[in-house]
């Protein structure tokens, strides 16, 4: 057992954001190249050594050329291993809402499109994992819930 708390397995840390529109809509990503349904949060995983709040900066830069500032960890989704995926941990964070101001640049060659949608319309636009992590995220923040999510030893992020 004390090798695997020093040694563990890899697992995968997908970090999300959750940017909402003045409508209290979710920015969702239309992914380029997929088929079936394509839309999802900005974001990604973490690479090695990388925390998830500096894999969140950087994944949701390089995908809108937005800056992020994460607040409340809204949900952590854990996802087994599959034949063609890892076994990981996806969080999303509460990013706030964008002003109808904010100006996304997509990222062309992974994305197509972006739009804000309607909460009703998640489980026609995103695969049902997604849409079932966007409503609980969404549920989350609405009843006021969340929790700190803390990186390292001492280094607690407090809003």
């Amino acid at each position: 057992m004390r090798h695997q708390f020093t040694h563990p397995d890899g697992r995968r840390i997908g970090a999300l954001a959750l940017f909402r529109s003045p409508a209290g809509h979710p920015l969702m990503l239309r992914k380029r190249n997929r088929h079936g349904l394509l839309w999802c949060l900005p974001g990604g995983c973490a690479v090695g050594g990388e925390s998830a709040l500096t894999a969140l900066r950087r994944k949701v830069l390089e995908e809108t050329g937005l800056h992020a500032t994460p607040g409340l960890l809204l949900v952590e989704h854990y996802m087994p291993a599959t034949a063609g995926q890892a076994e990981g941990h996806n969080l999303i964070f509460d990013c706030g809402k964008l002003s109808p101001e904010a100006e996304v640049r997509l990222k062309d060659s992974e994305f197509s499109e972006f739009a804000f949608i309607d909460p009703d319309q998640l489980a026609d636009a995103a695969q049902p994992h997604t849409a079932a992590r966007v409503q609980a995220a969404l549920y989350v923040h609405k009843i006021g819930g969340g929790a700190v999510y803390l990186e390292g030893a001492a280094r607690p992020l407090v809003p």
